[in-house]
Parts: C-alpha cells; sequence; structure tokens
C-alpha cells in the first residue's frame, strides 16, 4: 500500500485531471487485481469487433464489465438481459470518462450451468425458426429395405443396432456412414454423414446416434449444424443419443425420437416373425372369406337353378311378351299422334306464310331504298355547291391579300441575300448587296445611300 501512503504524505500537491484518473485506475487495479461478482445483466452489446460489453443492476445500483475478445472465444453460452451471472476479473476505470469498471476474464451462469443455457437458447431460437413443427416431420417407412447409420463405428451402439436389425429382418440392408460422436471434429462430421446420404446413400431411413454419457460428451448432438442437417434431410431420421432420460436438440429435431440406439433399431424394422404372423392371420382371414363367399354363391345358384326361369322358361316369358306387345302398341299409338299434329302445324305455318306475301314487303323494302338514294342525292349535290361557294369566296380573299398583287401595281421587295425582307433603313448598311422582287424577274442591286423616313 505504498501508494496511499505517498498520496496521504504529499496531501500539497495539485493533480491534473489526467494525472488523478490515471492514479485512480491503479489504486483500483492494485486493490482488487483478481474478484467475483454476482449480478443481472441489464444491458449487453455485441460489438463488431467482437469484444462484450455488459451492464450489471443489482436493485439501484449498476456496474459496467467489459470482456475483450481474447477471452470471450471461451465463452459458452450468449449472455442476454436478464440473466442473473458471475463475473471474475480486475476492477479498473475508464479514463476519458472517469467510471470504473470490471475487465472480465469469465463469465459463469449463476444458478445454471453454462450447457444448460446454451442448449436452452439454440432450442428457443430453432423452435422460433420452425425446426420443431411437427407439421415439416416425415412419417417413417414401415418396410424399409435399407437403413443408413451414423454413429462410430467401434461403439456398443452400432453393434447392439446391427445386432437387433438382423434379428428383426435378416434381409435388411446396413450402411454405416462412420463419425466421432464427441469432441469438436464430431458435430461437423456427423452433419457432414447426413448431407451425403441424402446425396448419394439411396437408404430409406438414417439412425443418428451414440451410446449414453455425460452431458459433455452427448454435446455433438446438440450443436446447430447437426440441427440444420437433420432438419434439410430429405431422408426420415431418427435420432438415437444416450438414455431414456437424455435429450439433446437433435431429438426435437429429428422426423422421431428413439430413447436408445437399440430402441431406434427396433422402431426402424418390423421384427419378420411378427409380419409373418400377421400375414399368416389374413391368409387364414381371406381362406374362411373365401370359403363362405362360395357357399353362398352355391346357396344362389341352388336357388335360380329351382326358379321357374330355368324350370319352365315359355311360361316365365309369357308375361314378358305380353308387356313387349304392349309396349309396342303405345309406341305405335304416339307415332300417329306425333305426325298428326306435325302435319297441322305444318298447314298452319303454310297459311300463315301466304297471308305474308314476301314479294309485296320485298317491294315496299326496294321502294323505300330507291328513295333514299334520291334524297342522298339532293343533298349531296347542294353540299358539293355550299362548299365549291365557300371555296371561291376564301380563294378571292387570298387572292386579294397575296403580296402579288401588290407586285403587279409596281411595288418591289427587297431582301437581303439570307432572305430577310428589308422593312427599315437601319436593317442595311452601305454597300450592302440586296435583291429586289418585281412582279416579273429580280433584280440585284447595291446599297449607295440610306435616307430615313
Amino acid at each position: 500500500m505504498d501508494l496511499f501512503t505517498d498520496i496521504a504524505s504529499d496531501k500539497e500537491k495539485i493533480y491534473t485531471v489526467s494525472e488523478l484518473s490515471r492514479l485512480i485506475k491503479t489504486l483500483l487495479e492494485q486493490a482488487f487485481p483478481s474478484i467475483w461478482v454476482e449480478g443481472e445483466v441489464s444491458k449487453a452489446m455485441d460489438h463488431p469487433s467482437g469484444h462484450l460489453y455488459l451492464t450489471l443492476k443489482e436493485e439501484k445500483d449498476v456496474m459496467d464489465a467489459t470482456m475483450w475478445r481474447s477471452s470471450r472465444k471461451n465463452l459458452k453460452f450468449g449472455v442476454e438481459p436478464g440473466m442473473k451471472i458471475l463475473v471474475m476479473g480486475r476492477v479498473s476505470s475508464y479514463g476519458p470518462y472517469g467510471k470504473y469498471q470490471i475487465i472480465a476474464d469469465r463469465i459463469e451462469p449463476s444458478g445454471m450451468g453454462a450447457l444448460q443455457i446454451k442448449f436452452e437458447q439454440l432450442k428457443k431460437k430453432l423452435a422460433a425458426k420452425g425446426y420443431f413443427d411437427e407439421e415439416r416431420k416425415k412419417p417413417i417407412p414401415e418396410y424399409p429395405e435399407t437403413i443408413g447409420i451414423v454413429t462410430s463405428e467401434s461403439g456398443a451402439a452400432f453393434r447392439d443396432m446391427v445386432r437387433i436389425l438382423r434379428r428383426r429382418n435378416p434381409a435388411i440392408k446396413i450402411i454405416l456412414a462412420p463419425v466421432l460422436v464427441e469432441g469438436e471434429q464430431a458435430k461437423t462430421q456427423i452433419a457432414r454423414a447426413i448431407a451425403d446420404f441424402n446425396r448419394h446413400g439411396k437408404v430409406d431411413i438414417i439412425i443418428a446416434g451414440r451410446g449414453g454419457g455425460s452431458p459433455e460428451s452427448l454435446w455433438a448432438f446438440n450443436e446447430e449444424v447437426v440441427a440444420d442437417a437433420i432438419y434439410r434431410s430429405k431422408i426420415p431420421v431418427i435420432s438415437a443419443v444416450g438414455h431414456e432420460i437424455d435429450f439433446t436438440i437433435a431429438d426435437f429435431v429429428a422426423d422421431l425420437r428413439a430413447s436408445t440406439p437399440s430402441a431406434a433399431a427396433e422402431l426402424a424394422v418390423k421384427n419378420r416373425a411378427d409380419l409373418a404372423r400377421t400375414v399368416n392371420i389374413f391368409y387364414r382371414r381371406l381362406v374362411r372369406a373365401q370359403s363362405a363367399m362360395v357357399r353362398e354363391y352355391r346357396h344362389r345358384l341352388a336357388g335360380l337353378v329351382r326358379s321357374p326361369v330355368f324350370s319352365d322358361p315359355a311360361r316365365f316369358l309369357e308375361g314378358n311378351r305380353r308387356r313387349v306387345d304392349e309396349n309396342l302398341l303405345r309406341i305405335n299409338n304416339a307415332v300417329r299422334r306425333h305426325h298428326a299434329n306435325s302435319k297441322n302445324r305444318l298447314g298452319s305455318l303454310a297459311r300463315q306464310l301466304q297471308l305474308l306475301r314476301p314479294s309485296l314487303l320485298i317491294k315496299r323494302k326496294r321502294d323505300h331504298v330507291e328513295n333514299l338514294e334520291k334524297h342522298l342525292a339532293r343533298r349531296m349535290g347542294m353540299l358539293f355547291a355550299e362548299k365549291r361557294q365557300a371555296f371561291a369566296v376564301v380563294s378571292g380573299s387570298l387572292n386579294a391579300m397575296s403580296p402579288l398583287k401588290v407586285l403587279e401595281r409596281g411595288y418591289a421587295i427587297a431582301r437581303k441575300p439570307d432572305g430577310e425582307i428589308i422593312k427599315d433603313e437601319t436593317r442595311v448598311n452601305i454597300g450592302d448587296a440586296l435583291e429586289l422582287l418585281l412582279h416579273r424577274g429580280r433584280l440585284a442591286v447595291r446599297v449607295e445611300g440610306k435616307k430615313p423616313s
């Protein structure tokens, strides 16, 4: 605490703001080189640089905290407002504002593990994106021919699944995509294996999983890249991770969750012995149904043989022959009535046509057309006369206003070579060449003098 002693003994010293700020920073860092602080996150800002800026609060007190990018890469969960966290670091101050803060080296959840928080955060995110929706999940084929398995080649889970699959259906085909099921590389290998099955595997079902273990060892099946691969799979996926009490993100995204790898094998393939028993039951039912049907048809055939149709067919046909004769009689009477009605209607139409006399109607229409033609000819003659007279009036007016009429009386028009007509002596200069337009012909002249009007 030598620094505190020096400050106390030098009471008369005058500090600048920068000096005092640096002194406070040094005192704080010496007094609190490493400390744990618990508080609720009121603000959290992810800076593009990778640094994390937090504001912690407790009732009315607040404190800032900063985690540099180099320390943040070890953070296992996303820090969000409302979380209660433990921050380990050193106390320092930020010179420009004179505010003290914590430079965080570690951040841990208060009361809940970091992996559990990360699990809940990803679960919430994927649920919002629809990854868990039941309507998008694909049905599991009842009678698959080929099963694709994504798991460790050396694990007991693979051996158990193969044993159960072979026992339930010896003819089933099994294709293994060997992957790591824990560690940093596991998530990438699992996701790639599922994608490869969709591209090349030609399997009916994919089983992805592993045996039991700690939450950390099962974590590869909680990664977003694995969830995304299952979500995008066109082939139905059964998730089989850990034991019955273990739940992973893969379980929620998969089309079917199995409590264990062994249970997944049982769900994927029906037991051939059970199928044989079912087929045998259906076979016996079919035989009984066919026997009952044969007995029924024999009974009906015996009844038909005893019926009058076979015993005395002539008597059976007597009634039908009489009904045929009656129907023929009704048809003949109906035809005769229809013929008489048609003949009467035709006569009525002929009489109406005679009364109309189409020749007279045609003559009236022809006379009307001729009258219209004569009226049109008279109107056209009158219109032409009116237009001719109006044209003569307009032509006379234009002729009277024509400048050529003025030229006939001995006048001339002077204009420059560019065509400008001279109306004012100020528009020309001595020596300018002009052109005089006469009634007949043109003259080229030059200005030798000017007189104002």
